[in-house]
C-alpha cells in the first residue's frame, strides 16, 4: 500500500499539529472529486446519456456533499448553469442555433425542485434559472454588441445563444412575465442602429422555438419589425436565411415553420 515517504531530514512520526492539517487537505481533495462528479453527472444528462441513471447518480452525491461539508447555497442552480453551453446543447455554427438537449435541461431543473432531496437545498430553482436567463440574455446581448461596434473579438456567443434557447423556452413555460415578452426581449434585439449576426440569430431562435408565444403578447408592430429584419439580414439562400420560412395566415398573423 502506497503512503507518505520522508527522506532522513524528516521525523517518520508527523507532529500532532500537522495531523488534523493533513486530514483537513485529504477531505478537501476528496470533496473536490464529489464536486467534479457533480459537475461530470450533469454533463451526461445534457448529453442525453443515462438520464435516470444519471440523475440518481446526482441526486446520491450531492446529499453525501450536504452531509459531510457545507456548501454553497445553491449548488445545483450553479451546476446546471455551468453546463449550458456544452457542446452537444448547441453549437453556434453551420447554422445551429438550437439546443438538442434543452428539454433535459428544462426536465433536470423541474426534477430537481421537486425531488426530495435535492428540492429542499433549492428552492424556487425553475423561477430563479429563469431570472438568471434574462439577466445574462440581456447583459451578453449588450456585450457582443459592444464588441462588434468596436471591432472586437469576442468570446461570449456561446453562453449569449444557451440563454437565448432558454428565454425562448421559459417563455413557453409561462415563467417570464408578460411585460417582459411584451416590452423588453424582442426590442433589446432590434435597439440598436443596425442588426448584428448575434441578434437575427437570437430572432430566429425565438420565433423558431416560441413563435406563437410572442406573437399573442408581444406588440403587432414590433414583431412585424423583427420579421422585416430577419428578412433583409441574410440571404434566402444561406444557411441562416433557411433556418425560418415565413408565412403569412389567413387571419394576417405570421408563422415561422
Amino acid at each position: 500500500m502506497g503512503g507518505l515517504r520522508f527522506t532522513s531530514r524528516f521525523p517518520r512520526l508527523l507532529p500532532i499539529y500537522v495531523i488534523p492539517h493533513v486530514r483537513s487537505l485529504t477531505a478537501t481533495i476528496a470533496m473536490a472529486y464529489i464536486e467534479k462528479s457533480l459537475h461530470s453527472a450533469v454533463w451526461r444528462i445534457f448529453a442525453d446519456q443515462n438520464y435516470e441513471q444519471s440523475f440518481a447518480f446526482y441526486r446520491l452525491w450531492l446529499d453525501i456533499q450536504q452531509t459531510y461539508r457545507q456548501v454553497p447555497s445553491d449548488p445545483t442552480l450553479d451546476k446546471i448553469w455551468n453546463n449550458r453551453t456544452t457542446r452537444s446543447m448547441i453549437v453556434p455554427a453551420n447554422g445551429k442555433l438550437i439546443h438538442s438537449t434543452i428539454h433535459l435541461f428544462l426536465r433536470f431543473a423541474g426534477d430537481a425542485e421537486a425531488d426530495y432531496v435535492i428540492g429542499p437545498h433549492t428552492p424556487g430553482l425553475q423561477s430563479r434559472l429563469c431570472a438568471k436567463s434574462l439577466e445574462e440574455f440581456f447583459g451578453h446581448n449588450m456585450d457582443i454588441a459592444w464588441y462588434n461596434e468596436n471591432g472586437c473579438s469576442h468570446s461570449l456567443a456561446g453562453e449569449y445563444y444557451a440563454d437565448v434557447n432558454l428565454v425562448a423556452h421559459w417563455a413557453n413555460l409561462g415563467r417570464v412575465g408578460e411585460s417582459g415578452i411584451h416590452n423588453h426581449i424582442l426590442q433589446s434585439l432590434i435597439s440598436h442602429a443596425e442588426l448584428h449576426d448575434h441578434q437575427a440569430d437570437g430572432l430566429i431562435i425565438l420565433f423558431k422555438l416560441a413563435g406563437a408565444t410572442f406573437e399573442a403578447y408581444a406588440d403587432s408592430s414590433v414583431v412585424d419589425r423583427c420579421f422585416e429584419l430577419i428578412k433583409g439580414h441574410y440571404s434566402p439562400d444561406s444557411v441562416r436565411g433557411r433556418l425560418v420560412q415565413v408565412c403569412v395566415l389567413p387571419s394576417g398573423k405570421r408563422s415561422s415553420g
